[in-house]
């Protein structure tokens, strides 16, 4: 099933299956792919104290997919990666879960690598010395966003990249983990979080002479981030209610620092 296909199934699991799976003993979560590794660790840890609530999660379907399903009531928490907007999900909250460092990424064998702010505009320009190529991700996409509000100069090579013969294309965030995996010469970027969460065989490309990690970036030396929220709708579940206090708590924080996350815990819309 091709990338596009896979996209489209998991929305419609979402909004049309939602409805069959029992909400009683059912949480049901779902958002962007930044962050389901993350939640699913967070989740089991938390089962061992609800014993009877199980765990319905789709494929990634996106900060929107997971706003739409908190809307529709297909969803009982949300994983975004950016706080609600006024107009979504009326009533409900948002909590930060945690802040991951935002990564240029590469199959682990690349330790040989290093880039600067001056690399990276050399790589999406197609100008860099070496066979590098970026992973490109859909325009709306918070990894896109994220990168050009980081690095606004990269405006132009990164449309220039869209137009490139034999570019590179992957829709969510996996498809992009996929790709770098499978081959040494291309570079992905996003959150460090799923890296880390799903065990990938990546590592993260030092920038301007830093490593990116939860520890240089609680330092201030990494300035770049990415954040993680759960949402939940005006009338949140038990359950979903219980999720979020626990990953509040200071279990569920040790196992964001082993997942590559600095635990947040701010209120949010």
């Amino acid at each position: 099933m091709g990338r596009l296909s896979r996209r489209l199934m998991a929305a419609l699991i979402l909004l049309c299956l939602g409805d069959a799976v029992a909400q009683a003993e059912t949480l049901r979560v779902g958002g962007t792919g930044s962050g389901l590794a993350v939640a699913r660790a967070l989740f089991e840890a938390f089962r061992t104290g609800y014993p009877d609530v199980e765990l319905w999660m789709p494929e990634s379907v996106g900060t929107r997919g997971a706003v739409l399903g908190l809307e529709g009531g297909k969803l009982d928490v949300g994983v975004l990666q950016r706080p609600l907007r006024a107009d979504e999900v009326p009533g409900g909250r948002a909590q930060e879960l945690c802040r991951t460092p935002f990564v240029f990424f590469v199959a682990s064998a690349r330790t040989d690598l290093q880039f600067s702010r001056d690399t990276l505009g050399e790589l999406y320009a197609g100008t860099l010395a070496s066979n590098l190529r970026p992973v490109l991700r859909p325009e709306q996409e918070s990894s896109t966003i994220q990168l050009l509000g980081y690095f606004p100069e990269l405006k132009a090579p990164v449309e220039a990249a869209r137009q490139r013969r034999g570019r590179v294309l992957a829709l969510t965030d996996q498809d992009a983990m996929d790709a770098a995996e499978q081959s040494p010469s291309l570079v992905g970027v996003g959150a460090l979080a799923p890296l880390v969460a799903e065990r990938r065989r990546l590592i993260p490309v030092p920038l301007d002479g830093v490593a990116p990690s939860i520890d240089s970036l609680a330092a201030g030396h990494y300035p770049y981030a990415s954040q993680l929220l759960l949402a939940v709708g005006p009338s949140p579940s038990a359950a979903a209610t219980a999720f979020l206090d626990f990953v509040a708590g200071p279990a569920a924080a040790a196992m964001l620092r082993a997942n590559g996350c600095l635990p947040g815990g701010q209120a949010s819309r």
